[in-house]
């Protein structure tokens, strides 16, 4: 198996070095940010070149670029990062992080676990790009830094931050399908406060769901979606050593969906809105000049509403019905220097979960309550890094009148080395455990069902210049009793799953072009069933390159990815591999005004990232931004 994934390795990084030699060939670069400072690889500040996991890392001016619909498209291309998706932006989307399932990826805002809902189902995939000052990808196991659902990795989503004389900023645009954005900022620092008010909306008016000659009785019409948000945020310096803080967040997004399942399918008019918010309050204090010390409490809440031809929910069914969910979560975390070369991490997460909802979505009313205890240390002694982390976690969920529940106990660790072979070369590895436990719709189908427990190594080599950074990493991971639906027994069911690849990802500013590109080769398997993960491909990756040529920033970008099954209830590959080609322009009018054209999907590559629902076709986005200096 390694052999075989190292023999596709070879034959896709010529192919995507290739076109990029052709995409560029008349064009002109400006340079990225080669070498970020990460947090959630540790917990604490690194520069990327000395982060021992595997983490991308989507910067301000990287979004700003890509002009991107959703975080889902944003971050499409990145080294392990796959999702499904039932339409266009706004309808039902699933992250796939190294292969696992979607509620194995956790995704933190400001260093803030986010919410999920009844089934682990992410709350954050529509999070506003325009309030994101910067994406980390932690890959892989991590588990031992986060706890529950840490398997496939991390995305922590940094909110804009102005520092300086306050000013203001935004951005207007207008594309394809009726698509429309407008978003206005101010921000900076007035004495001792820290500030950021922001707001926005995206709307569209969108294409079909569902695609009419495959799902034959879907609603033909186009199925839009308006986002509203805002946020709001304020850092006040009590003292040299001491600043307090507040955040706040709330957006409503409503989308329109096709149901061929509906008494009237063809004629039906779905319509889904979610309202999320968010406040928190922070405490960052330097206790001495070694020690750092953050603890925050975050109360947060959304509300699912689902209307069928305008009418409010009834009191059964899930089509017409409501949600809700409240988590209140509070986090203390530690950084220590306890040597110039080492450094210590420590806390706590603690949060407590509350769901119900009105008809059959009551079903998986219920209380959740977690908490979590880690350490960390990272220590350096000349060319050799070692990191250890260790965390403790207990978790219990109850089902509201009822006597279904389960109780979880989980301790899991991390352990990576790392070793400074030549100036510019770099070797890595890590060692790690992690687990998941059940979630309410796992348990209320299957009382017996036991938490998921993975063990994960990876192996990498870093290259890095003043003006490239490539990483190469080759990782494995294996989990016992993991939490599957089997379509058989039309329950949730323990069994073992494993997948294993290669990553390879570079930035680089070579010759006056800028190059970022990743590459994806793995082996996602249910064990027990002998079959690959569903939507999951075995191959997938990414090529963008720019240049600046006479004032004009031209670029494209390429996007490719291998055959998929579509479901359990599938075992022929029924989602065919697919590319897309975008191409940029942007040109700076002056210090404050930027102007940005895309074209997505130049080629119109039909394809599907779930059966029978349609992704968007050719395109044309135009953004006018202004953002003082």
């Amino acid at each position: 198996m390694k052999k075989s994934i190292a023999r596709r390795a070879r034959t896709y990084v010529p192919v995507l070095s290739v076109l990029a030699l052709a995409v560029t060939a008349r064009v002109q670069a400006q340079g990225i940010e080669i070498n970020p400072v990460v947090v959630s690889a540790t917990r604490m500040e690194q520069p990327l070149s000395e982060v021992l996991s595997s983490v991308s890392v989507i910067t301000r001016k990287d979004i700003d670029k890509s002009q991107a619909a959703s975080l889902a498209d944003l971050l499409q291309g990145e080294a392990g990062f796959e999702f499904g998706r039932n339409g266009g932006p706004g309808t039902v989307t699933s992250f796939f992080l190294r292969g696992q399932d979607s509620i194995n990826t956790v995704v933190l805002i400001d260093g803030v676990r986010a919410q999920t809902d009844q089934i682990g189902a992410i709350q954050t995939t529509d999070f506003p790009l325009q309030q994101i000052e910067r994406v980390e990808i932690l890959k892989g196991n991590a588990s031992a830094l986060y706890g529950n659902g840490a398997i496939g990795g991390v995305i922590n989503i940094i909110t804009r931050q102005n520092k300086g004389a306050p000013k203001a900023y935004g951005s207007v645009s207008a594309g394809s399908y009726k698509t429309t954005g407008a978003f206005a900022g101010y921000g900076g620092t007035l004495d001792d406060v820290n500030f950021d008010l922001n707001v926005g909306r995206d709307k569209s008016a969108g294409f079909s769901a569902m695609n009419t000659v495959q799902k034959t009785s879907a609603n033909p019409d186009s199925d839009g979606f308006q986002n509203d948000y805002a946020s709001a945020k304020f850092e006040k310096r009590i003292s040299a050593d001491t600043q307090v803080g507040t955040r706040f967040n709330y957006s409503v997004l409503n989308v329109d969906y096709d149901d061929i399942y509906s008494a009237h399918p063809t004629t039906d008019v779905h319509k889904f809105k979610k309202a999320t918010q968010s406040a928190s309050g922070y405490v960052h204090q330097a206790v001495n000049a070694n020690w750092v010390s953050n603890v925050s409490f975050t109360r947060s809440d959304y509300n699912y509403d689902d209307k069928l031809n305008g009418s409010p929910w009834p009191s059964s069914g899930w089509t017409n019905s409501y949600f809700q969910g409240w988590q209140n979560a509070l986090a203390w975390n530690n950084a220590y220097q306890l040597q110039p070369q080492t450094k210590a991490v420590f806390g706590a997460d603690l949060s407590d979960d509350t769901f119900n909802g009105s008809g059959s979505q009551n079903a998986y009313a219920l209380t959740r309550r977690s908490q979590g205890y880690f350490a960390g240390v990272t220590h350096q002694v000349e060319r050799l890094t070692m990191q250890a982390n260790v965390r403790h976690d207990q978790l219990k969920l109850q089902k509201e009148n009822s006597s279904t529940g389960s109780e979880n106990q989980a301790n899991t660790g991390l352990l990576g080395l790392g070793y400074q072979l030549a100036p510019l070369w770099k070797l890595t590895g890590t060692l790690s455990t992690g687990f998941s436990a059940p979630t309410a719709g796992a348990v209320s189908s299957n009382s017996n069902i036991k938490p998921e427990h993975h063990h994960s190594q990876e192996v990498g080599a870093i290259y890095q210049t003043t003006e490239t950074l490539l990483r190469a990493t080759y990782f494995q991971t294996k989990a016992t009793d993991a939490i599957i639906y089997n379509v058989n027994s039309d329950q949730y069911v323990n069994s073992d799953v494993d997948n294993k690849g290669v990553e390879i990802t570079t930035r680089a500013n070579v010759s006056g072009y800028s190059f970022k590109s990743s590459l994806t080769v793995q082996e996602p398997r249910d064990i027990s069933q002998n079959l690959p993960q569903a939507r999951r491909a075995k191959q997938f990756g990414s090529l963008d390159v720019s240049r600046i040529y006479s004032g004009y920033e031209l670029g494209s970008r390429v996007y490719a990815a291998g055959s998929r099954r579509d479901s359990n209830y599938s075992t022929s590959y029924d989602l065919r591999g697919y590319s897309t080609w975008s191409f940029y322009v942007s040109r700076k009018i002056d210090n404050e005004w930027t102007a940005r054209v895309k074209l997505e999907n130049a080629f119109d590559r039909q394809y599907q990232l779930a059966s029978g629902y349609n992704t968007p076709g050719r395109g044309i986005y135009a953004t006018l931004q202004y953002q003082p200096k």
